[in-house]
């Protein structure tokens, strides 16, 4: 995750110096797209990954209570409050395939970051630079989706 957040840094510096932009804003408008990928996608991965984590768990525990305080009976096992392995299984695939908000997001930050580089002076064609900050942020946003997708990026709890 670390090494992600310095390739955002590394994107920006990146485009920053070929494309010859000499002011300081217009430098940190570039960095501030691949930062606002990386942040947003991983905030939208984590609340998603939370919601998911929520509804599993919260329908054993919501019956167990049920069980025990409206109709007065024990849990026979620990089984009760617990999903099954299947379950578990399929709920970290699904953590998994939803790390494409990376790459969700990566489209909008994208083309408005493309449009705020048509109004910097550079050395660049403006429409040319438009292309460059673009691609480079879907080709970083589906970066992070591959490398999500197969459990490379930590969950927050780790």
């Amino acid at each position: 995750m670390v090494s992600a957040f310095f390739t955002a840094i590394f994107l920006g510096w990146f485009i920053s110096s070929v494309a010859g932009i000499g002011s300081d804003f217009a430098s940190g408008v570039i960095y501030f797209v691949f930062l606002l990928i990386f942040f947003f996608g991983y905030g939208l991965w984590v609340s998603f990954i939370s919601a998911l984590a929520f509804s599993s768990i919260k329908w054993p525990i919501i019956k167990v209570l049920v069980k025990l305080f409206i109709k007065k009976e024990k849990p026979n096992t620990i089984n009760d409050f617990l999903p099954e392995r299947e379950k578990l299984i399929e709920l970290l695939v699904r953590v998994q395939k939803h790390s494409r908000w990376f790459f969700i997001i990566c489209w909008p930050i994208g083309i408005l970051g493309g449009f705020t580089t048509l109004f910097m002076n550079s050395s660049l064609n403006p429409s040319l630079l438009f292309m460059f900050v673009f691609v480079s942020s879907v080709i970083y946003g589906y970066t992070l989706f591959y490398f999500g997708r197969r459990g490379y990026l930590p969950l927050p709890e780790e």
